[in-house]
Protein backbone atom coordinates (compact mmCIF):
# COMPACT_ATOMS: atom_id res chain seq x y z
CA UNK A 1 0.00 0.00 0.00
CA UNK A 2 1.36 3.47 -0.91
CA UNK A 3 2.58 5.69 1.89
CA UNK A 4 0.34 8.64 2.85
CA UNK A 5 1.73 12.03 2.12
CA UNK A 6 1.98 14.84 4.67
CA UNK A 7 -1.00 16.57 3.05
CA UNK A 8 -3.15 13.47 3.36
CA UNK A 9 -2.20 12.97 6.98
CA UNK A 10 -3.12 16.58 7.79
CA UNK A 11 -6.52 16.09 6.10
CA UNK A 12 -7.26 12.93 8.15
CA UNK A 13 -6.30 14.67 11.41
CA UNK A 14 -8.51 17.62 10.57
CA UNK A 15 -11.46 15.39 9.71
CA UNK A 16 -11.04 13.44 12.96
CA UNK A 17 -10.97 16.64 15.01
CA UNK A 18 -14.12 17.87 13.25
CA UNK A 19 -15.98 14.61 14.05
CA UNK A 20 -14.94 14.85 17.72
CA UNK A 21 -16.21 18.43 17.97
CA UNK A 22 -19.49 17.51 16.28
CA UNK A 23 -20.18 14.61 18.69
CA UNK A 24 -19.21 16.73 21.68
CA UNK A 25 -21.79 19.35 20.69
CA UNK A 26 -24.65 16.83 20.37
CA UNK A 27 -27.15 16.42 23.26
CA UNK A 28 -26.47 13.46 25.52
CA UNK A 29 -29.81 11.80 24.56
CA UNK A 30 -28.69 11.75 20.91
CA UNK A 31 -25.61 9.72 21.86
CA UNK A 32 -27.64 7.04 23.70
CA UNK A 33 -27.72 3.64 22.02
CA UNK A 34 -31.09 2.49 20.68
CA UNK A 35 -31.11 -0.25 23.31
CA UNK A 36 -30.59 2.37 26.04
CA UNK A 37 -33.43 4.53 24.70
CA UNK A 38 -35.67 1.45 24.64
CA UNK A 39 -34.99 0.56 28.24
CA UNK A 40 -38.08 2.28 29.70
CA UNK A 41 -40.32 0.49 27.19
CA UNK A 42 -38.60 -2.84 27.82
CA UNK A 43 -38.88 -2.30 31.54
CA UNK A 44 -42.60 -1.62 31.22
CA UNK A 45 -43.00 -4.77 29.10
CA UNK A 46 -41.11 -6.87 31.67
CA UNK A 47 -43.22 -5.43 34.48
CA UNK A 48 -46.34 -6.29 32.49
CA UNK A 49 -45.14 -9.88 32.00
CA UNK A 50 -44.35 -10.20 35.71
CA UNK A 51 -47.80 -8.85 36.55
CA UNK A 52 -49.47 -11.42 34.28
CA UNK A 53 -47.38 -14.22 35.77
CA UNK A 54 -48.33 -13.05 39.26
CA UNK A 55 -52.02 -13.07 38.31
CA UNK A 56 -51.71 -16.59 36.87
CA UNK A 57 -49.93 -17.73 40.02
CA UNK A 58 -52.62 -16.24 42.25
CA UNK A 59 -55.36 -17.82 40.13
CA UNK A 60 -53.60 -21.22 40.30
CA UNK A 61 -53.36 -21.09 44.10
CA UNK A 62 -56.95 -19.88 44.56
CA UNK A 63 -58.26 -22.59 42.22
CA UNK A 64 -56.32 -25.24 44.11
CA UNK A 65 -57.75 -24.02 47.42
CA UNK A 66 -61.31 -24.06 46.06
CA UNK A 67 -60.94 -27.59 44.70
CA UNK A 68 -59.44 -28.75 48.02
CA UNK A 69 -62.35 -27.22 49.93
CA UNK A 70 -64.83 -28.97 47.63
CA UNK A 71 -63.09 -32.32 48.22
CA UNK A 72 -63.19 -31.78 51.99
CA UNK A 73 -66.87 -30.80 51.86
CA UNK A 74 -67.73 -33.88 49.78
CA UNK A 75 -65.79 -36.18 52.12
CA UNK A 76 -67.46 -34.61 55.15
CA UNK A 77 -70.92 -35.11 53.60
CA UNK A 78 -70.14 -38.80 53.00
CA UNK A 79 -68.75 -39.10 56.52
CA UNK A 80 -71.85 -37.58 58.17
CA UNK A 81 -74.20 -39.57 55.89
CA UNK A 82 -72.65 -42.86 57.04
CA UNK A 83 -72.93 -41.90 60.72
CA UNK A 84 -76.23 -40.02 60.57
CA UNK A 85 -74.97 -37.05 62.58
CA UNK A 86 -71.82 -35.09 63.38
CA UNK A 87 -69.91 -36.56 66.32
CA UNK A 88 -66.62 -34.68 66.01
CA UNK A 89 -65.44 -31.24 64.93
CA UNK A 90 -62.06 -32.53 63.83
CA UNK A 91 -60.98 -31.05 60.51
CA UNK A 92 -61.36 -33.37 57.54
CA UNK A 93 -57.93 -33.84 55.93
CA UNK A 94 -58.99 -35.59 52.72
CA UNK A 95 -56.86 -34.97 49.65
CA UNK A 96 -56.36 -35.98 46.03
CA UNK A 97 -52.85 -36.26 44.69
CA UNK A 98 -51.99 -36.29 40.98
CA UNK A 99 -48.59 -37.91 40.41
CA UNK A 100 -46.79 -37.64 37.08
CA UNK A 101 -43.50 -39.48 36.58
CA UNK A 102 -41.11 -39.45 33.65
CA UNK A 103 -38.35 -42.04 33.22
CA UNK A 104 -35.32 -41.96 30.98
CA UNK A 105 -32.64 -44.61 30.73
CA UNK A 106 -29.89 -45.19 28.20
CA UNK A 107 -30.92 -47.38 25.24
CA UNK A 108 -34.60 -47.00 26.17
CA UNK A 109 -37.29 -44.60 25.05
CA UNK A 110 -38.66 -41.98 27.44
CA UNK A 111 -41.60 -43.32 29.46
CA UNK A 112 -44.26 -41.29 31.23
CA UNK A 113 -47.15 -42.18 33.53
CA UNK A 114 -49.80 -40.34 35.52
CA UNK A 115 -51.44 -41.76 38.66
CA UNK A 116 -54.15 -40.66 41.07
CA UNK A 117 -54.03 -41.15 44.82
CA UNK A 118 -57.23 -40.09 46.60
CA UNK A 119 -57.33 -40.33 50.40
CA UNK A 120 -60.79 -39.71 51.90
CA UNK A 121 -60.80 -39.25 55.67
CA UNK A 122 -63.88 -40.28 57.66
CA UNK A 123 -63.39 -38.85 61.18
CA UNK A 124 -67.07 -39.15 62.12
CA UNK A 125 -67.27 -42.81 61.11
CA UNK A 126 -64.11 -43.56 63.01
CA UNK A 127 -61.34 -41.18 63.99
CA UNK A 128 -58.60 -43.11 62.22
CA UNK A 129 -60.36 -44.48 59.15
CA UNK A 130 -59.37 -43.59 55.60
CA UNK A 131 -60.90 -44.50 52.27
CA UNK A 132 -58.24 -44.64 49.55
CA UNK A 133 -58.81 -44.71 45.80
CA UNK A 134 -55.66 -45.23 43.75
CA UNK A 135 -54.62 -46.22 40.24
CA UNK A 136 -51.79 -48.38 41.66
CA UNK A 137 -51.26 -50.73 44.60
CA UNK A 138 -50.52 -48.11 47.26
CA UNK A 139 -49.49 -50.53 50.07
CA UNK A 140 -47.08 -52.33 47.74
CA UNK A 141 -45.69 -49.00 46.52
CA UNK A 142 -45.23 -47.87 50.12
CA UNK A 143 -43.18 -51.01 50.83
CA UNK A 144 -40.96 -50.28 47.84
CA UNK A 145 -40.59 -46.58 48.69
CA UNK A 146 -40.15 -46.99 52.46
CA UNK A 147 -36.44 -47.34 51.93
CA UNK A 148 -34.19 -48.07 49.03
CA UNK A 149 -33.67 -46.69 45.54
CA UNK A 150 -36.37 -44.75 43.74
CA UNK A 151 -38.53 -46.36 41.09
CA UNK A 152 -36.80 -46.85 37.72
CA UNK A 153 -39.96 -47.42 35.69
CA UNK A 154 -43.74 -46.97 35.63
CA UNK A 155 -45.83 -48.58 38.36
CA UNK A 156 -47.97 -51.59 37.58
CA UNK A 157 -51.42 -50.23 36.69
CA UNK A 158 -53.75 -51.49 39.40
CA UNK A 159 -56.91 -49.46 40.05
CA UNK A 160 -58.49 -50.18 43.42
CA UNK A 161 -60.06 -48.97 46.64
CA UNK A 162 -58.89 -49.58 50.20
CA UNK A 163 -60.01 -48.80 53.74
CA UNK A 164 -57.19 -47.89 56.10
CA UNK A 165 -57.71 -48.43 59.83
CA UNK A 166 -55.12 -46.84 62.14
CA UNK A 167 -54.53 -47.45 65.85
CA UNK A 168 -51.78 -46.72 68.33
CA UNK A 169 -50.70 -49.45 70.71
CA UNK A 170 -48.43 -47.49 73.01
CA UNK A 171 -45.63 -46.20 70.78
CA UNK A 172 -46.51 -48.60 67.97
CA UNK A 173 -48.63 -47.40 65.05
CA UNK A 174 -50.83 -50.22 63.80
CA UNK A 175 -52.41 -50.18 60.36
CA UNK A 176 -54.81 -52.65 58.77
CA UNK A 177 -55.71 -52.02 55.15
CA UNK A 178 -57.84 -54.32 52.96
CA UNK A 179 -57.86 -53.34 49.27
CA UNK A 180 -60.15 -54.31 46.41
CA UNK A 181 -58.67 -54.29 42.90
CA UNK A 182 -61.26 -53.03 40.41
CA UNK A 183 -60.83 -55.63 37.72
CA UNK A 184 -62.68 -58.67 36.38
CA UNK A 185 -62.71 -60.76 38.48
CA UNK A 186 -62.31 -58.60 41.60
CA UNK A 187 -59.23 -59.27 43.73
CA UNK A 188 -58.70 -58.54 47.39
CA UNK A 189 -55.39 -57.94 49.19
CA UNK A 190 -54.67 -57.31 52.88
CA UNK A 191 -51.94 -55.47 54.76
CA UNK A 192 -51.24 -55.45 58.50
CA UNK A 193 -48.35 -53.24 59.61
CA UNK A 194 -46.67 -52.32 62.90
CA UNK A 195 -44.35 -49.31 62.92
CA UNK A 196 -42.55 -47.35 65.62
CA UNK A 197 -39.96 -44.63 66.12
CA UNK A 198 -37.44 -44.12 68.89
CA UNK A 199 -34.82 -41.42 69.43
CA UNK A 200 -31.60 -41.76 71.39
CA UNK A 201 -29.61 -38.50 71.51
CA UNK A 202 -29.28 -37.66 67.79
CA UNK A 203 -30.08 -41.14 66.47
CA UNK A 204 -33.58 -41.96 65.25
CA UNK A 205 -34.54 -45.64 64.89
CA UNK A 206 -37.45 -46.68 62.68
CA UNK A 207 -38.44 -50.38 62.87
CA UNK A 208 -41.39 -51.68 60.85
CA UNK A 209 -42.98 -55.09 60.43
CA UNK A 210 -45.64 -55.70 57.80
CA UNK A 211 -47.63 -58.79 56.85
CA UNK A 212 -49.40 -58.87 53.50
CA UNK A 213 -51.57 -61.20 51.44
CA UNK A 214 -51.75 -60.57 47.71
CA UNK A 215 -53.70 -62.40 45.02
CA UNK A 216 -50.69 -62.37 42.69
CA UNK A 217 -47.75 -62.87 45.07
CA UNK A 218 -49.37 -64.89 47.83
CA UNK A 219 -48.56 -64.07 51.45
CA UNK A 220 -45.40 -62.42 52.63
CA UNK A 221 -43.59 -60.35 55.21
CA UNK A 222 -41.80 -57.01 54.94
CA UNK A 223 -39.22 -55.89 57.53
CA UNK A 224 -37.48 -52.54 57.96
CA UNK A 225 -34.86 -51.33 60.42
CA UNK A 226 -33.54 -47.87 59.54
CA UNK A 227 -31.21 -45.61 61.51
CA UNK A 228 -30.90 -41.86 60.99
CA UNK A 229 -28.21 -39.72 62.57
CA UNK A 230 -28.55 -35.93 62.32
CA UNK A 231 -25.18 -34.16 62.42
CA UNK A 232 -26.53 -30.62 62.10
CA UNK A 233 -29.75 -28.93 61.07
CA UNK A 234 -28.56 -29.33 57.48
CA UNK A 235 -26.83 -32.73 57.31
CA UNK A 236 -28.07 -36.22 58.21
CA UNK A 237 -26.98 -39.81 57.57
CA UNK A 238 -29.42 -42.72 57.14
CA UNK A 239 -28.56 -46.42 57.21
CA UNK A 240 -31.14 -48.40 55.24
CA UNK A 241 -31.97 -52.05 56.00
CA UNK A 242 -35.08 -53.72 54.60
CA UNK A 243 -36.14 -57.23 53.53
CA UNK A 244 -39.15 -58.55 51.62
CA UNK A 245 -40.23 -62.21 51.44
CA UNK A 246 -42.82 -63.47 48.91
CA UNK A 247 -44.10 -66.95 49.69
CA UNK A 248 -45.55 -67.71 46.24
CA UNK A 249 -42.20 -67.29 44.48
CA UNK A 250 -40.06 -68.23 47.50
CA UNK A 251 -38.18 -64.97 46.91
CA UNK A 252 -36.29 -63.13 49.63
CA UNK A 253 -35.09 -59.66 48.63
CA UNK A 254 -32.83 -57.44 50.75
CA UNK A 255 -31.90 -53.77 50.37
CA UNK A 256 -28.99 -52.20 52.24
CA UNK A 257 -27.76 -48.71 51.69
CA UNK A 258 -26.58 -45.31 52.81
CA UNK A 259 -28.32 -42.00 52.21
CA UNK A 260 -26.81 -38.61 53.08
CA UNK A 261 -29.41 -35.86 53.34
CA UNK A 262 -28.74 -32.15 52.88
CA UNK A 263 -31.55 -29.71 53.72
CA UNK A 264 -30.76 -26.48 51.91
CA UNK A 265 -33.94 -24.63 52.89
CA UNK A 266 -37.39 -25.50 54.18
CA UNK A 267 -38.45 -26.13 50.57
CA UNK A 268 -35.27 -27.54 48.99
CA UNK A 269 -33.22 -30.64 49.78
CA UNK A 270 -30.63 -32.99 48.30
CA UNK A 271 -29.91 -36.63 49.08
CA UNK A 272 -26.88 -38.67 48.01
CA UNK A 273 -27.64 -42.39 47.86
CA UNK A 274 -25.83 -45.71 47.52
CA UNK A 275 -27.94 -48.91 47.57
CA UNK A 276 -27.22 -52.63 47.26
CA UNK A 277 -30.01 -55.08 46.32
CA UNK A 278 -29.69 -58.84 46.86
CA UNK A 279 -32.00 -61.83 46.52
CA UNK A 280 -31.98 -65.62 46.99
CA UNK A 281 -32.86 -66.69 43.43
CA UNK A 282 -31.28 -69.08 42.59
CA UNK A 283 -28.78 -68.51 45.44
CA UNK A 284 -28.33 -65.52 47.70
CA UNK A 285 -26.23 -62.99 45.75
CA UNK A 286 -25.86 -59.33 44.82
CA UNK A 287 -28.40 -58.53 42.12
CA UNK A 288 -27.97 -54.82 41.70
CA UNK A 289 -26.28 -51.73 43.11
CA UNK A 290 -26.81 -48.11 42.17
CA UNK A 291 -25.71 -44.56 42.93
CA UNK A 292 -28.12 -41.63 42.74
CA UNK A 293 -28.66 -38.01 43.72
CA UNK A 294 -32.17 -36.68 44.39
CA UNK A 295 -33.09 -33.01 44.24
CA UNK A 296 -36.44 -32.21 45.91
CA UNK A 297 -38.23 -28.88 45.91
CA UNK A 298 -41.60 -27.70 47.15
CA UNK A 299 -42.83 -25.02 44.76
CA UNK A 300 -46.07 -24.34 46.67
CA UNK A 301 -46.45 -25.87 50.12
CA UNK A 302 -49.07 -28.65 50.16
CA UNK A 303 -49.85 -27.88 46.50
CA UNK A 304 -47.00 -28.54 44.07
CA UNK A 305 -43.64 -30.29 44.46
CA UNK A 306 -41.17 -32.23 42.33
CA UNK A 307 -38.14 -34.52 42.55
CA UNK A 308 -35.34 -35.08 40.04
CA UNK A 309 -33.13 -38.17 40.41
CA UNK A 310 -30.19 -38.85 38.08
CA UNK A 311 -28.68 -42.27 38.75
CA UNK A 312 -26.13 -44.84 37.62
CA UNK A 313 -27.27 -48.46 37.91
CA UNK A 314 -25.18 -51.64 37.86
CA UNK A 315 -27.40 -54.68 37.26
CA UNK A 316 -26.58 -58.36 37.10
CA UNK A 317 -28.54 -58.79 33.84
CA UNK A 318 -26.21 -56.26 32.17
CA UNK A 319 -22.99 -57.69 33.49
CA UNK A 320 -22.86 -55.01 36.23
CA UNK A 321 -22.10 -52.38 33.62
CA UNK A 322 -23.08 -48.85 34.59
CA UNK A 323 -26.30 -47.64 32.94
CA UNK A 324 -27.23 -43.95 33.46
CA UNK A 325 -30.81 -42.81 33.84
CA UNK A 326 -33.05 -40.04 35.11
CA UNK A 327 -36.38 -39.97 36.97
CA UNK A 328 -38.57 -36.87 37.23
CA UNK A 329 -41.63 -36.79 39.54
CA UNK A 330 -44.16 -33.94 39.62
CA UNK A 331 -46.93 -34.00 42.23
CA UNK A 332 -50.04 -31.82 42.42
CA UNK A 333 -52.09 -31.91 45.62
CA UNK A 334 -55.70 -30.83 46.21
Amino acid sequence: MAQLGSRDRRWIRGFSAWVCVLFASLPLAALEAPADRAKPADRAKEEGNESRLQRLEDRFIKTNIKVSEKIDDWAEDVDIFLVGKRVTRKRNESFIRLENSTYFERDQSIRNETNINASIRLPNVEEYWQLKLTTYDEPREARAANAGPRRRGPRERNVGAAVGIFRRLGNIRTTYQPRVELRDPLRVSHTLAFESWAEVTKIRVNPKLEFFADANRGVGIFKVLNFTYRFTNMWSLSLINQADYEEKYHRYSVTNGISVGQELTDEEALSYNLFFLSNNRPNYHLQNYNVSITWSQVLYRRILDYQVTPYLEFDESRGYGGVPGLTFDLNLNF
